[in-house]
């Protein structure tokens, strides 16, 4: 299927019935990959003629059939479109196969239920309109995580990288300021990770046994004891994913009790102040990313400095000498060549 120029408005969505999306009525099915919705929107839009099946128009009760095309047509309930521009694309890195970011905490990486603009996305389809290929994700992160993320600019590149990562071949360090001072430097979390079935919230995710393994490995860079408004402290953490579910990190430090600070789902407060410092954004950073680069085969590491409200949380916590440590320019490492200037 033809990928959507994100650069943009989006006025329809489409989708080819699989099997194992059977047996399913049309507003079960639309209902299902689009849950942002009701089915009682959508059978209003099978009712007003905006849904159609091969391209006719959709009746009410309909059961589907594999293969069939589904396209419906939402020009009368999205927002306004937003011109792209104004989204930073803060480039860590680039040649002719990949390109690597610095995501701003607080933007969303792709269009997603409502939010369909203002994404990075977005941004990124708008800047290379007319390449033959425009870059394409290979991993994601939360929309108040910041840091590193890497796009393939050919679908070779694309499909090498996620081999790696299927193959967990790459390598992903995180840095958190948590809750609490940890009673041990450094260890593993092996906790699985499954959909949360007690929440409202439908992207939360929770421990379960019969989730999916998952794994991290954390190692506590520095603590701080005694925080005014904090009764257990902080400290700052480094986190390497082994394993890559959906909020792994976020859910896996809460379960061991050390929530991420303003982490909203996992964390404990929802207004968060260190002094004169408001963090309005989980305070999660994508550090650094390790792989092979796709056609060259070398190693290759992209490193994201801190985003200001972290630097200024870690410069008021801690030593000058651990804050100037991730004070660097962003940086790319090919076999232990480092450059600040890329």
């Amino acid at each position: 299927m033809k990928e959507k120029d994100l650069a943009k408005p989006i006025l329809s969505f489409k989708f080819v019935v699989t099997e194992n999306d059977l047996p399913s009525r049309a507003d079960k099915f639309l209902a299902k990959k689009m849950p942002w919705r009701s089915r009682t929107f959508f059978q209003k839009m099978i009712n007003s003629g905006e849904v159609t099946i091969n391209e006719k128009k959709c009746r009410r009760g309909r059961y589907l059939c594999a293969a069939e095309r589904i396209t419906i047509d939402v020009s009368n309930y999205q927002q306004e479109f937003s011109p792209p521009d104004s989204i930073p694309i803060n480039k860590i890195y680039e040649d002719d196969d990949i390109l690597v970011v610095n995501k701003t905490p607080g933007i969303i990486v792709h269009p997603t239920g409502r939010y369909l603009y203002n994404t990075l996305m977005n941004a990124i389809h708008s800047e290379y309109v007319n390449a033959k290929y425009r870059p394409r994700l290979i991993h994601r992160l939360d929309k108040d995580t910041s840091g590193v993320i890497v796009l393939a600019k050919n679908e070779s590149a694309r499909s090498e990288l996620a081999r790696q990562i299927e193959n967990r071949k790459v390598t992903k360090n995180y840095l958190a300021l948590t809750h609490g001072v940890f009673s041990c430097r450094s260890g593993e979390i092996n906790l699985p990770i499954g959909q949360g079935n007690y929440s409202h919230i439908r992207i939360k995710q929770e421990i379960s046994e019969k989730g999916l393994v998952a794994k991290s490995i954390f190692e506590v860079l520095a603590s701080a004891p005694c925080v005014q408004g904090f009764s257990d402290g902080l400290s700052l953490v480094k986190v390497r994913l082994i394993t890559g579910r959906t909020h792994q990190i976020r859910l896996h430090l809460s379960a061991i009790g050390h929530p991420i600070l303003a982490d909203k789902l996992y964390g404990r407060e929802t207004d968060c102040f260190l002094g004169d410092i408001k963090i309005e954004t989980q305070l999660l950073h994508a550090w650094k990313f390790g792989c092979h680069h796709p056609v060259t085969g070398k190693e290759i590491e992209f490193t994201a400095p801190l985003p200001q409200v972290f630097n200024g949380c870690v410069k008021k916590l801690f030593k000058p000498v651990l804050y100037s440590a991730f004070q660097s320019r962003r940086h790319a490492k090919i076999r232990g060549f480092r450059s600040d200037t890329i």
